[in-house]
């Protein structure tokens, strides 16, 4: 875990020397962290997922980005995947107020479901 970092959401993934990705690598690691959080509750922090959750989540994602499994105790994984799941949860509060202005019922969030733990497919 770096140093000075007060909370694991806060960390930089991008910018830790030793992981070494470079900006072309950027995009492909964002996406591959949007297709874990997929399967996460948005309705919830990513602290009060569900356990079998976050862990499906940081299992895809390190399968997916070898790199991060490096991390000591993913904290990589983490990182990426506590930001993603904060805005994502940010935006479910404001479309629930939203719609609770309007006076429609807020949305009913979908029950849990691990990601698929399978290892990438290797190009040809």
């Amino acid at each position: 875990m770096p140093e000075n970092c007060p909370s694991i959401n806060r960390m930089s993934v991008f910018d830790e020397p030793t992981l070494g990705v470079s900006n072309a690598d950027k995009k492909n690691l964002r996406l591959s962290t949007s297709c874990a959080i997929e399967y996460c509750q948005k309705d919830r922090p990513f602290c009060q997922e569900a356990r079998h959750i976050t862990t499906g989540a940081i299992t895809y994602l390190e399968l997916h980005e070898p790199r991060l499994a490096l991390c000591v105790r993913s904290w990589g994984s983490c990182s990426l995947l506590s930001k993603r799941v904060k805005n994502a949860y940010e935006q479910h509060r404001r479309m629930d107020a939203k719609r609770l202005a309007a006076g429609e019922p807020p949305a009913a969030a979908p029950p849990p479901q691990a990601p698929p733990a399978q290892a990438p497919a290797l190009a040809p």
